[in-house]
């Protein structure tokens, strides 16, 4: 593989040489490295936050958007990375592989995050899933809304000029079945947007999963052109075992269902 297919999808120039451009994309990334860390350490504020009183819709707003940014930023930096490839001194080399292995690290921590969010997730709907199905069983048991307005009839035929009182009980009944409708609708949507998230997430999750796949081959390639070669082996083993990992974790995820 070439360096040139370390990301088809690079938006950047790719051939920078010069080490003035190399210096000024380094910084670049560097700042972005910090602030995926940053948004990391926020994400797992939020998500430390779930099942608590501060839980909210705008709480999972507010973390869908600093995830969705940190994504985008990920991808950025992946492409900035990219265009570092055509380096020939050995001290850019070094600097760029050093910027490799701060990014990798900064992966790790989004993905954790990512994970931990996923299964908080899979656990609400499960929980909601089965409080749902016991609310039903309670309050629709077989053929009590039949034999209760079966009775109210009963009792007001008996009683004689009750139809009004039969009437007042249909009508009640009619309300109380359309909010507990509503309700579940409403209950219904919630789910329905929370398996869309969890979805997302696992695709991010294998998205970030392709990006190790890259920058293990970005190493892989410099263990034939740097100096050091034992510890360029030693780098690339680190992304080996980190892209074994990671492809094992997102089969996990991709295989469970929300049941």
């Amino acid at each position: 593989m070439s360096y040139a297919s370390f990301d088809n999808n690079a938006t950047g120039n790719s051939n920078i040489t010069n080490e003035a451009d190399f210096q000024k994309t380094a910084q670049i990334v560097v700042a972005s490295i910090q602030k995926i860390l940053q948004n990391v350490s926020s994400m797992q504020r939020m998500v430390n936050q779930f099942g608590t009183a501060q839980d909210s819709p705008e709480l999972k707003q507010q973390l869908h958007q600093i995830r969705s940014y940190t994504q985008q930023l990920i991808n950025d930096t992946t492409n900035q990375l990219n265009d570092l490839v055509n380096c020939k001194e050995r001290h850019l080399k070094i600097q760029r592989d050093r910027l490799v292995d701060e990014f990798s690290t900064a992966l790790n921590a989004f993905q954790a995050v990512q994970r931990k969010t996923v299964d908080l997730e899979k656990n609400a709907v499960r929980q909601a899933r089965q409080a749902s199905g016991a609310a039903m069983a309670i309050n629709k048991p077989p053929g009590s809304h039949h034999s209760s307005m079966g009775s109210n009839y009963n009792n007001t035929s008996n009683s004689g000029g009750g139809s009004s009182m039969f009437e007042d009980n249909f009508i009640t009944g009619s309300r109380g079945q359309t909010q507990e409708q509503m309700q579940e609708e409403i209950d219904l949507q919630a789910l329905e947007d929370q398996e869309r998230t969890i979805r997302e997430l696992e695709e991010n999750i294998v998205s970030v999963n392709e990006i190790y796949k890259k920058l293990g081959a970005l190493v892989y390639e410099q263990s034939h052109q740097v100096d050091s070669i034992e510890a360029s082996v030693e780098q690339t083993s680190v992304f080996v075992s980190e892209g074994v990992q990671q492809l094992k974790q997102a089969s996990h995820y991709q295989a469970s269902s929300f049941v």
